[in-house]
Parts: structure tokens; sequence; C-alpha cells
């Protein structure tokens, strides 16, 4: 019985040559780019799982599939991307993420249908552009 696409493993085993090299996985990331920029999220998700199964870790596929995702109106798979790209940040990192992942994660918690999150990482959001902590008196 053949194993699911999504079943099998996102990377490549270490002991192996890569796949793809720099220059095509950079293709890749810039079709990705392109195809987002006229509209086609979908096929922007499927070239950057392609990278993505060839570099799990690599920070900027992540950021652009967290925003692939969202433009297609998946919130799960967003936040999944941005679940993955938090692990990634170097542990002397304290505090919030930037400002720009902050509200890229508001949308996808809206998309996933939880409000309330999304509300408050909202108000993240706004302090963080602020430069401020953020308090009850700015509006989501």
């Amino acid at each position: 019985m053949p194993v699911p696409a999504r079943a099998r493993p996102l990377a490549a085993p270490p002991d192996r040559t890569p796949l793809i090299a720099r220059e095509q996985r950079d293709l890749l990331c810039a079709l990705a780019y392109v195809a987002l920029g006229v509209g086609d999220g979908s096929q922007a998700v499927t070239l950057l799982d392609l990278v993505l199964r060839e570099a799990p870790a690599d920070a900027g596929v992540l950021r652009l599939m967290a925003y692939a995702r969202v433009a297609t109106g998946d919130g799960a798979g967003a936040l999944d991307a941005l679940d993955r790209l938090e692990d990634l940040r170097d542990d002397a990192e304290d505090g919030d993420p930037p400002a720009p992942l902050l509200l890229l994660r508001s949308q996808a918690l809206r998309l996933a249908g939880r409000l309330d999150e999304g509300r408050a990482t909202f108000r993240r959001f706004v302090a963080a552009r602020r430069g401020r902590t953020p308090n009850r008196e700015i509006a989501a």
C-alpha cells in the first residue's frame, strides 16, 4: 500500500546528498513569490513544500510558507509553519517575535477560528509597532 504524501518525512536523510542545490532552492522560492504575487497561493504552497522537504529548518522559506498558507486561507497550516519558525528562534532571543510575524500569526489564528487569541496577538503586534508593551486600550 502506498504511503500518503503527507505521511512521508519532510526532511532529507542527513547521510545523502540533497536533491536540490542552493540555486534551485532560490529559483523555487522566487517562483513561489511570483505565484503569490499573481494570486496563486496553492501553487506557492506546492513549490515551498518541495523546498521544505529538503531544508525543513530554512527560516526564510518557513516565513514565506506561512504567508502562502494565510493567502490560501489555511490558518492551521500557517500556524504550523509559524510554530516551526518559532522553534528555530535562538534561545537567547527573549520576548515577542518581530512585529511582521505577530501580524501573520494573528491572521492565521483568525483563519483557524481562534478569534480571541488572534485579537490578543494583534494587540501585541500593534504594541510592537509602537515600541511598547500591549495593554487593553489598544483596539483590536
